[in-house]
């Protein structure tokens, strides 16, 4: 595994928000609100990150020209806010997500907002790689035996430029496994680690 790490300042969280990232985000915490009330069985796995830090990580990349496209995948995206915070920005962005439940509820925020982030059900783990299959096994809510999602999508992992996630303790080499296995010389890796911030990474 090959990877850059790069580090992303504290000044990050003096930089403005996006253009109507404050409102997507208001929008996106209203809706998970309501539906961690209305939905009687608990999701595992399914906690919220820092939505206005992770859109002034993404402003941060931008202005440091760090970007080798504009395709933006967010694994496990839960209500996809990366993955719609990445569309207000011009980029093609996806979301997936193993959750029915969980893909229904961001693809209504995103048509409530008209934003065209793709939000497609299913496991983000690339098939056909051992060593995935074996560290997948050590990782909750994981699938590696349904079919391939990114043929659904239209597009191969290597395509794209970003990637997001929120790694449970102790899962982050998962997500670094995952993109190494078949992402593309130069995409990035941005991950959410609670109070330690955003962590960046270039595969190299």
């Amino acid at each position: 595994m090959a990877w850059q790490q790069i580090e992303i300042p504290d000044s990050i969280k003096s930089l403005p928000y996006h253009e109507s990232a404050e409102h997507l985000i208001d929008s996106a915490n209203d809706a998970i609100e309501a539906f961690m009330l209305a939905d009687e069985s608990v999701i595992e796995n399914f906690v919220t990150c820092d939505f206005h830090l992770l859109d002034q990580a993404m402003t941060w990349i931008e202005q440091n020209h760090l970007l080798a496209g504009n395709r933006f995948c967010e694994l496990g995206a839960g209500f996809a806010v990366g993955a719609m915070l990445a569309s207000l920005r011009g980029m093609q962005a996806v979301g997936i997500e193993i959750e029915p439940r969980l893909v229904e509820a961001a693809q209504a925020v995103a048509d409530s907002l008209d934003n065209d982030a793709q939000i497609h059900c299913g496991s983000f783990v690339p098939r056909g790689v051992d060593e995935l299959s074996e560290i997948a096994r050590e990782v909750r809510n994981v699938d590696t035996e349904e079919g391939d999602i990114y043929d659904e999508i239209g597009l191969e992992i290597e395509d794209f430029d970003l990637f997001f996630a929120f790694p449970w303790p102790g899962e982050n080499e998962f997500f670094e496994t995952v993109v190494d296995a078949r992402g593309s010389v130069g995409a990035l890796l941005l991950t959410y680690r609670g109070r330690e911030g955003m962590h960046l990474l270039r595969k190299v």
